[in-house]
């Protein structure tokens, strides 16, 4: 007996205003650096309830939402948008300017690979880049901000990664 391929990935995002469909989200991390990553210590039962409270949010719109274990002590790795950056082929990997950040995009990548979407390319040094930065305008068009979290060499890398 064989199984059909799935017709239509599960993956593969062109656009910031389409529906959502599938959702990646992290845990937030119970523990960690708060100040070093520059927070203060939050109340992990309310960061808890209202991480819970969004996934829920996000169901009841239809989203398929997955989500991600806490890493240890990643405190901003909440933020599942930018160490990844998600493309129609497949995940990007990025490099983080900010110390208390550099372990996640690899940690991202793998729970993406679990879930079926393909690393297609990891950003190298010097590329720091972070998909906060990141904003696709269509289908065909992607902004890219440049600030200390993303730089020029980012820049260079993606729009050759995305030109193929």
């Amino acid at each position: 007996m064989t199984a059909a391929l799935p017709t239509k990935r599960l993956f593969g995002v062109r656009s910031m205003t389409a529906p959502l469909r599938r959702a990646l989200l992290c845990s937030p991390a119970p523990t960690g650096d708060f100040a070093g990553a520059g927070w203060r210590e939050p109340d992990g039962e309310a960061l808890r309830g209202e991480h819970e409270a969004f996934a829920e949010l996000l169901c009841g719109l239809g989203v398929d939402v997955v989500v991600a274990p806490a890493p240890h002590g990643l405190v901003d790795a909440c933020f599942a948008y930018d160490p990844v950056f998600v493309t129609g082929r497949g995940a990007v990997t990025l490099r983080m300017a900010k110390p208390a950040r550099q372990q996640e995009p690899e940690r991202l990548s793998a729970a993406l690979e679990d879930l079926g979407v393909p690393t297609v390319a990891r950003l190298a040094e010097p590329a720091v880049a972070d998909g906060g930065d990141m904003f696709w305008l269509d289908d065909r068009t992607l902004a890219v901000g440049r600030s200390y979290r993303t730089n020029a060499a980012a820049h260079a890398q993606l729009a050759s990664i995305l030109a193929h």
